[in-house]
């Protein structure tokens, strides 16, 4: 009986320890899926930048690969009341972590799809020219290039504190290039 006791306290205090040397989840290494919200500011490439603006919101879902790598699916509605705007996009694409740790830049690319409708924002550039203030539609393939970085606030959440990007629009021509700013914070999942 003694030496079953003995046996029993062994194992036991041997798996105690197995369990204390086993390596704690990083704070800061992405890992597992993450879901942004966040709000996106649009600059049309239209006349002069920063002359006219869409304000709207982001939401993108994440699903990390590695360290580095994740894939990333996002959707973005901006809106104007200039020309009387209301823009809509879906991508998908990747996304690379230069740095692992609390403050993490990246860029990212993406392709898919977007739809626009406005008010004559587009008039002069069509073939036949559109008499201004005509309700208009364009849709189809657009991409996203850009940069931007993550800080983690806490080991479940963190704040983009700023993305980057280019967007052709409209599709057709790829030009003017829009760019889009955006801040917001996500939720990660382990």
């Amino acid at each position: 009986m003694k030496k079953c006791s003995i046996a029993a306290l062994l194992l036991l205090l041997s798996t105690g320890l197995c369990f204390g040397q086993a390596p704690r989840a990083a704070l800061n290494a992405p890992h597992g899926s993450d879901v942004y919200v966040g709000a996106i500011a649009t600059f049309p490439d239209f006349e002069q930048f920063g002359t006219f603006r869409l304000y709207g919101g982001e939401v993108a879902y994440t699903r990390n690969l590695s360290t580095r790598w994740a894939g990333i699916a996002s959707g973005a509605a901006v809106f104007g009341s200039t020309f009387a705007v209301t823009q809509f996009s879906g991508t998908a694409g990747v996304k690379f972590n230069f740095l692992t740790g609390g403050f993490r830049p990246y860029a990212t690319t993406q392709i898919g799809y977007a739809y626009q409708s406005s008010n004559g924002m587009y008039a002069a550039s069509h073939h036949p020219v559109l008499r201004p203030h005509t309700t208009d539609t364009e849709d189809g393939l657009t991409y996203r290039l850009g940069f931007g970085a993550d800080l983690q606030l806490s080991r479940r959440v963190y704040w983009r504190v700023a993305q980057w990007d280019i967007q052709p629009l409209p599709w057709g021509r790829h030009t003017p290039f829009y760019s889009n700013f955006s801040s917001g914070i996500g939720y990660r999942f382990f």
